[in-house]
C-alpha cells in the first residue's frame, strides 16, 4: 500500500537527482553545468548600493533572479543599468529569452518600462498581493 510522509533532506536530494537524471535522458544541456550563475554589484565611494543576480539554467534559459536598489538611490538609472549587465550576460551566453517574476509593490512597472511583456500573475489572498511573471 502507498503511503505519504514528509521527506528528509537527504530524500529530497535523492528526488531532486532523479529529476534531474530524467530531464537529461530527454534532453541533454545546451549548457556545461544545470546552472550558470551571472552577477553584478553598483557601488558608491565603497558602499553597495544595487545589485542584480540572474542564471541560465539546463537549456540556455535566462532567469534574473533577485535586482536591487537601495531606495536613496533610486530613479537615478542604477536599476537600468545593472538590468541591462545581466541581460547583456544572459544574451551573450546564448539565452534567447529572459523571464522574471516580480511583486505588484515592486517592480513589475519597471521592466515593462525595460521591455519585459507579462505573461501571467498569480493572486495570493492571503497576502492581498500578485506575483508578475515577464518575459523578453
Amino acid at each position: 500500500m502507498y503511503k505519504c510522509r514528509e521527506a528528509s533532506n537527504e530524500e529530497v536530494q535523492f528526488i531532486e537527482e532523479e529529476l534531474t537524471k530524467y530531464n537529461l535522458r530527454k534532453k541533454p544541456l545546451l549548457q556545461e553545468k544545470e546552472f550558470i550563475s551571472f552577477k553584478h554589484v553598483v557601488e558608491d565611494d565603497g558602499k553597495i548600493i544595487g545589485g542584480v543576480f540572474g542564471y541560465s539554467s539546463y537549456y540556455k534559459i535566462g532567469y534574473i533572479d533577485t535586482l536591487w536598489v537601495d531606495e536613496n538611490y533610486r530613479h537615478k538609472g542604477i536599476g537600468t543599468v545593472l538590468l541591462k549587465a545581466i541581460e547583456a550576460d544572459l544574451y551573450d551566453f546564448g539565452c534567447e529569452v529572459i523571464r522574471l517574476e516580480t511583486f505588484d509593490f515592486q517592480g513589475p512597472a519597471f521592466y515593462k518600462k525595460n521591455g519585459y511583456e507579462e505573461f501571467g500573475s498569480l493572486y495570493y489572498p492571503n497576502a492581498n498581493l500578485y506575483e508578475i511573471f515577464l518575459k523578453k
